[in-house]
């Protein structure tokens, strides 16, 4: 185990210190299970007297427990292991999409723990009172002291720091006071985010224990539109105004359809959920009247041999392989992870995607990038909003998320 714990910058009080001190040694037990004092000594460079201080006050507070490794022969005395309760402290995940809104309250892990569906309403005021609600009805019995805040995940170009909607053209919400109406309505402290960067946050945060995080990769959100996620160095791109990594609103088709967004030819419209389901239904309706037929479905009758299907899902996988090799000559990531129906078709898909890859680079460019389904499947912005949660809570500052972190206390409800 080994990290490089970054240099303070200018004076800190001493309760700010211990604060910090504090999510530190969270994030390092978190991210290192079983880790042992000496372990967590030899990470952060602290004195034993130092780690000693902060990890009891932890025990005290019931965040950890230390029980004896048992992985060790009984040979002197055997070391102690130190992990984190996971419902110590409970973070709230939203995530609002006209294909699905939901609810959840996860532990410091991002399991799961509740959930509610709302059910998508055309007027923004009563979904938001809706999702609101539903965020004050599952934190209502989490104790003020556990209780972390609530990470909200909304498409589109937003503004982070107030939760205001600048442009969200799938929802047809412009320049629309979201973070407002849910932070009263819930009571609860929310931190906001766009949902394809939340979809990169949570392959960083919540990856395989033991395992390696990512650190410079695109995920790439595949619904109504196309969304884009970008991490470099493990640190989300935001751009000057938020507005940065839109690749799915990049032209790749010159004279070709017109975008929500006003743009021409956007990759979103001929690689998204909804490019899927126009190609399929238009190549059913030339053969015979059909009825609407969903995304998960074509994938399925994909598996099953109809030609129509696999016709539909080719050309998208086209599509699908140029931006992949537009976002690899743009920022040279190790990965592009894919969520959505290509995450779960990818056994269908995956080939096609690669093959088109391949053929618009030269080979140099992009023989060490893998394409790769989410981990976390459709849960994959959820989780983020969870992580969005933790990331402003653990470490020292949000270092994933950008963002600084709040003071680790209880949240203050309405």
């Amino acid at each position: 185990m080994s990290k490089v714990i970054p240099a303070a910058r200018g004076a800190l009080k001493k309760s700010d210190l211990r604060v910090a001190n504090q999510r530190l040694l969270l994030n390092i037990i978190r991210e290192n299970q079983g880790a042992s004092r000496a372990d967590i000594v030899r990470i952060t460079g602290f004195s034993p007297s130092s780690v000693t201080f902060v990890v009891n006050r932890m025990l005290r507070d019931g965040l950890l427990v230390e029980t004896p490794d048992g992985s060790h022969a009984q040979v002197g005395r055997r070391p102690f292991t130190l992990r984190i309760r996971p419902e110590a402290m409970i973070a709230v995940g939203a995530e609002i999409s006209h294909l699905q809104s939901r609810v959840v309250t996860a532990d410091l892990y991002g399991n799961l723990l509740k959930q509610r569906e709302i059910k998508w309403q055309r007027d923004p005021r009563l979904m938001l009172a809706r999702v609101g609600d539903a965020i004050r009805a599952l934190a209502e019995g989490i104790p003020e002291e556990r209780l972390l805040g609530a990470g909200i995940s909304l498409p589109g170009t937003i503004d982070r720091a107030t939760g205001r909607v600048i442009a969200a053209e799938h929802l047809d919400w412009f320049d629309f006071d979201a973070g407002a109406i849910l932070s009263e309505r819930s009571g609860v402290t929310c931190f906001f985010e766009n949902d394809a960067k939340l979809g990169a946050l949570a392959e960083r945060w919540f990856c395989e224990p033991g395992a390696r995080p990512l650190e410079t990769f695109v995920f790439v959100v595949l619904g109504e539109g196309l969304g884009t996620g970008v991490m470099i160095e493990g640190r989300l791109l935001h751009g000057v105004s938020g507005e940065a990594s839109e690749f799915g609103h990049t032209s790749i088709v010159h004279d070709g359809r017109r975008c929500p967004c006003g743009g021409i030819g956007c990759w979103e419209e001929y690689a998204s959920q909804r490019a899927v389901e126009r190609l399929y239904a238009g190549r059913i309706n030339a053969k015979r009247r059909g009825r609407p037929v969903g995304v998960n479905e074509i994938v399925q009758l994909a598996r099953q041999g109809d030609s129509t299907a696999i016709e539909a899902l080719r050309e998208v996988a086209n599509y699908l392989g140029t931006g992949f090799a537009n976002l690899n000559a743009a920022f040279n990531p190790e990965a592009i992870v894919v969520g959505d129906y290509l995450a779960s078709a990818w056994d269908v898909m995956g080939d096609w995607v690669l093959t088109a890859m391949r053929s618009r680079g030269p080979q140099r460019f992009l023989s060490r990038l893998r394409v790769i389904p989410s981990r976390h499947g459709h849960d994959s912005t959820l989780k983020g909003a969870v992580a969005l949660v933790l990331s402003r809570s653990l470490a020292g500052a949000g270092q994933f998320s950008g963002a600084p972190a709040p003071p680790l206390r209880a949240v203050k409800r309405a």
